[in-house]
């Protein structure tokens, strides 16, 4: 039928091209920010065709914007150091004792503690007496 309208190679494949623009949810591109040896934030991309593709990206990390993507990267690299700069502010105001215990508990990891997770402790007599009284 393109040969009756007496269309060229270059016509009929701009006809085709040339079609009205119809929205389709898949093929998508998400983004995930990745910090280099260099320290520069890039962005790696990926394309997903399904939602059950797009529920296990989304959870390993990444999303729909490329700059969300280097949002989400630079927080993720701020906040070790945060936590650590919270931590020795807070080390300061704790008594000889506690900083000992905190210093037993960073040496027993091998990773920054943001918190030192508390140790169980025996009620005193006190309470003991007044719970059974």
């Amino acid at each position: 039928m393109d040969e009756d309208l007496g269309l060229s190679e270059r016509d009929k494949e701009l006809r085709k091209w040339n079609a009205p623009y119809v929205y389709r949810e898949y093929p998508r591109m998400l983004y995930r920010g990745v910090t280099r040896t260099s320290g520069l934030v890039e962005v790696e991309q990926k394309i997903i065709t399904s939602d059950g593709e797009q529920a296990v990206a989304q959870g390993a990390g990444w999303v729909a914007q490329p700059q969300q993507a280097i949002t989400a990267e630079t927080q993720r690299q701020e906040a070790p150091g945060l936590a650590a700069a919270e931590r020795a502010y807070r080390d300061r105001t704790m008594s000889t004792a506690a900083q000992a215990e905190a210093a037993e508990a960073d040496g027993a990891s091998a990773k920054h503690l943001g918190a030192i997770p508390e140790r169980p402790r025996r009620p005193s007599r006190a309470k003991k007496a007044a719970q059974d009284g």
